[in-house]
């Protein structure tokens, strides 16, 4: 069979470089869009959030206290999408499972097909040296999940073990050095009572790992959590691990971790730690949305629409369960429709987001968002948009 002189090397380049410039324009109208709060948007997000797994091995605290059976998204549901991936400039593939249990070859290769950056949030226990170097082809973006700084508190916490992590992020960051492309890695310190003691540890930790991004982040009250649970002989509960109190001590020691942190050469992010009320009646609101999000599929509080806005409805962070469901973001739980019954396209350019972006539009939050206050530029990985202001 003759070669197909559009497939030879010249050609392939400028394939992709006509691409990517078409990526680059595409982008560039979705932040005008984004900018001028526009309601009716003409191009689909650029921003998705996948649920690739769902199931995993570990049993997590503030996540899930029983470990379950990982199963890999449906080809059937990843094929619906696959006609978005041209648009995006992120792809996210973490949820309730490990995504590290994934078809990462198949995601690899879409992100090297399409240009976009593969991020994923996992614990690190199962990165292996294989994984690391299907990984690093992509423009890569792991957020590791290190929520203490000693072995001990880490497996009270998380059940797996902190120096097998450990081991593992820096051999991953070792090879990085020495692969194409742009990464970026860091670590999340969910800001509790069980950990707030070890935070200086914690930057010494990442600091010995080669990681010199931080994000502190706010506990998420989730059904186990807000009865609260018992694992490895800690007794867990929301209100316990997180509230007013310890707000003000991280607030309090924040000067302190502030300079550990220059020293090292650390930059420190935020996720929502300090951003937030921790009041008891916020504590019951929290329930009741959770509640009346399985009942009717809304939140009923906050009563009065709050000031603010978010970029999700126009950049994205759509995310998509493994059930096909469709949600506003990562942290909402309200039904925007599903992939298996309904398009895509139908439900980014449909009433109930027309409805959402009007809201933003106003300076206000709808009542999809219940108490979240919202995502900006600074929320994405950092390896993308790189060429807009955060």
């Amino acid at each position: 069979m003759p070669k197909d002189p559009y497939l030879s090397s010249p050609n392939l380049a400028v394939a992709n470089y006509q691409f990517k410039k078409k990526k680059e324009s595409d982008l560039s109208n979705i932040m005008d869009e984004y900018r001028r709060r526009e309601v009716n948007i003409q191009r689909l997000p650029p921003v998705i959030y996948l649920e690739s797994v769902a199931g995993c091995p570990f049993s997590c605290a503030m996540c899930k206290p029983l470990a379950t059976k990982p199963q890999r998204v449906s080809s059937s549901l990843l094929k619906k999408l696959e006609p978005a991936f041209a648009n995006l400039e992120v792809l996210a593939i973490h949820g309730q499972g490990e995504p590290l249990l994934a078809d990462l070859e198949y995601f690899v290769r879409q992100s090297l097909a399409n240009n976009f950056v593969l991020h994923m949030d996992t614990n690190g226990l199962l990165l292996t040296d294989e994984i690391a170097d299907i990984l690093l082809k992509t423009r890569l973006s792991i957020r590791f999940s290190i929520h203490a700084g000693r072995p001990e508190t880490y497996y009270r916490i998380m059940g797996v073990d902190l120096n097998k992590v450990k081991q593992n992020i820096r051999r991953l960051v070792t090879r990085s050095r020495n692969a194409p492309g742009n990464h970026d890695f860091w670590f999340s310190f969910i800001v509790m009572k069980e950990n707030i003691q070890e935070v200086e540890e914690f930057l010494l930790l990442s600091n010995e790992c080669g990681i010199h991004n931080v994000r502190f982040m706010h506990l998420w009250p989730n059904h186990d959590t807000l009865k609260g649970v018992t694992i490895r002989g800690l007794n867990f509960k929301y209100s316990e691990q997180s509230g007013n109190r310890i707000k003000d001590e991280f607030k309090a020691n924040l000067p302190r971790y502030k300079m550990t942190a220059n020293e090292l050469g650390i930059t420190i992010e935020w996720g929502d730690a300090g951003k937030y009320d921790h009041s008891p009646i916020r504590y019951w609101n929290e329930l009741a949305n959770k509640v009346s999000s399985r009942v009717g599929n809304r939140w009923i509080f906050p009563l009065v629409p709050q000031k603010g806005f978010c970029a999700a409805p126009w950049l994205g962070q759509l995310t998509v369960k493994f059930n096909g469901d469709l949600l506003l973001c990562c942290t909402s739980s309200i039904i925007l429709g599903n992939l298996y019954h309904s398009s895509l396209e139908a439900i980014w350019y449909g009433p109930q987001m027309t409805r959402i972006r009007q809201s933003f539009q106003k300076g206000y939050f709808p009542h999809e968002c219940g108490y979240c206050r919202g995502f900006g530029l600074n929320n994405y990985p950092n390896n993308s948009f790189v060429n807009y202001k955060r």
